[in-house]
């Protein structure tokens, strides 16, 4: 039910009417830009569930400083740390500009160097290295001239070493490949509850949610969105039901099959699986835990049903 790069669980509550070649679909277009392209996937670390690094120049996840300072703004990659809370900061060589008396310094690798941006620069702008040791300062010089940038003065040349914390920001944009895969886990989780009823699954009223799932058509009365978030530091999940992962179905008020699910309890996450149920009505009111500590997967009490 839940992906495998966000935890393996006792009692999984896994399917048994989802083929191999759909189910790999599914793993290759969907599951795994979210398991390495969103917030939920920088929460990984924290718990050793990623190996490979975050924030490469061409990816839809970036990664900035935030912390005040000479380097604010600039670019950084995640990896993997044994230690603290399972994040190391690698700096990337980089250069900035900034317009005669600002201090909105624009960050750029290498490679994001192109001649638009070099014509770009005004005269009397501030030029900003930033590295980490003497080849990369070569580096970035040598891209300069070779792009018809003038020797200039730069104002900064600081070698910072790897700290132990900073603060970074985290972007990345809420597409339809995520409210897919978002819907995915949800409508596999009404699967679950309703025992792999084939007549009931496909229904008319289920077009929509699963149309949108395999080909990424979304009807105007299905929803996939975000209510609630992001909590992405260990700090700011204290006190959650759950150190892991929450889903929950039931009806709304208004006669829809509503999931809201949550992974990491970094965000929360509403689905609109139908609106305006035609069938025969029948109960539904579940709500699953998946709890990293025990590695367990449990049915909680379903007054615990998130708000619907």
């Amino acid at each position: 039910m839940i992906p495998a790069s966000f935890g393996l669980f006792r009692n999984g509550l896994t399917l048994h009417s989802v083929c191999f070649d759909c189910n790999q679909f599914f793993a290759n277009h969907l599951e795994l830009h979210f398991a390495r392209e969103t917030g939920e996937s920088v929460v990984r670390y924290q718990y050793g569930l990623r190996d490979n690094m975050a924030g490469h120049l061409g990816r839809r996840l970036t990664v900035t400083v935030k912390a005040p300072g000479p380097i604010f703004g600039a670019k950084v990659l995640l990896a993997p740390n044994a230690k603290a809370n399972g994040i190391d900061i690698i700096y990337l060589p980089q250069v900035s500009f900034a317009e005669e008396n600002s201090e909105e310094w624009i960050w750029y690798e290498p490679e994001e160097l192109t001649p638009e941006i070099i014509r770009a620069v005004r005269p009397g702008s501030r030029v900003q290295y930033f590295y980490t040791s003497p080849a990369e300062l070569v580096q970035l010089r040598a891209r300069l001239r070779e792009l018809g940038f003038p020797a200039t003065r730069h104002i900064r040349k600081d070698t910072i070493p790897p700290q132990p914390e900073m603060t970074a920001r985290v972007k990345y944009p809420f597409d339809t490949v995520i409210r897919r895969c978002v819907a995915k886990i949800a409508f596999n989780y009404l699967a679950y509850v309703a025992s792999e009823d084939v007549r009931l699954l496909l229904r008319e009223d289920f077009d929509a949610v699963r149309d949108f799932v395999r080909y990424g058509e979304l009807a105007e009365h299905t929803i996939v969105a975000a209510i609630g978030g992001p909590r992405l530091t260990e700090e700011s999940r204290k006190g959650s039901l759950v150190d892991g992962h929450m889903l929950g179905v039931g009806w709304s008020n208004h006669g829809s099959i509503l999931c809201n699910l949550s992974i990491f309890n970094a965000m929360t996450y509403q689905v609109a699986l139908c609106r305006n149920y035609q069938g025969l009505w029948f109960a539904l009111s579940s709500v699953h835990s998946f709890d990293l500590a025990t590695k367990e997967a449990k049915k909680l009490p379903a007054d615990l049903l998130f708000p619907l």
